[in-house]
């Protein structure tokens, strides 16, 4: 409540936040199954609307047609969404103090999107332009096709035998028009055992190489 909006396209900076810290609460005090179950709602009603405008148009989404499933779906649903995307893209540190030195900055004022954006560049020392382009200011939804190769890297070693080992090749394509997308690939093993990486499609084809 010290952090207000320059007006109403920023409204999505507190519900985004607002709803976001919930999720964040909630995976350190209730089951994976549910909160996993409340990113896939989530999610579903964020597509679904998707057409309808970016976040960035706020109490605008579904104004014209009474319609206030667009805005709670969009300024709330979208917009946790894309600040869970933007953690996992610079990282849970650079994250947190990039929201520290935010709110630090930003008490008693009036402020907006560029004022997010500059505070996580400064903390995570990557550019983010293009990343809030296409999830604040955009409203397309990416689709990506993923490939994936797996190579044997094994060698001998002075006994003869080839240790186990390997390299998996995820290929990731996207469209003409790119996001920065975090994904989260699950490799299963043979013996049942899986293994969750976290990798980020960033070109309109990324690839990405993960010791197996």
């Amino acid at each position: 409540q010290a952090v207000a909006g320059e007006n109403y396209h920023e409204q999505w900076i507190s519900e985004g936040f607002a709803q976001y810290f919930a999720l964040l609460y909630a995976q350190e005090t209730r089951p994976p199954d549910a909160v996993d179950g409340v990113f896939r709602q989530m999610y579903r009603s964020a597509v679904d609307v998707s057409d309808q405008g970016p976040i960035w148009l706020g109490y605008r989404l579904g104004h014209m047609k009474g319609d206030s499933r667009v805005f709670r779906s969009t300024v709330y649903n979208k917009s946790a969404l894309v600040l869970h995307m933007l953690r996992r893209l610079i990282g849970p540190v650079a994250f947190s103090r990039g929201l520290q030195r935010f709110y630090g900055q930003s008490r008693f004022r009036r402020v907006g999107t560029d004022d997010v954006r500059a505070a996580m560049e400064a903390e995570s020392g990557t550019s983010l332009e293009r990343f809030f382009e296409r999830w604040v200011y955009g409203s397309d939804i990416p689709v990506v096709r993923p490939h994936w190769v797996q190579e044997d890297t094994a060698t001998a070693g002075a006994d003869g035998q080839a240790p186990g080992g390997g390299l998996l090749r995820l290929i990731l394509e996207q469209g003409v028009r790119v996001h920065d997308i975090p994904l989260t690939a699950t490799v299963v093993y043979v013996d049942g055992r899986t293994e969750q990486v976290l990798v980020v499609a960033r070109d309109a084809v990324t690839e990405v190489q993960v010791p197996v």
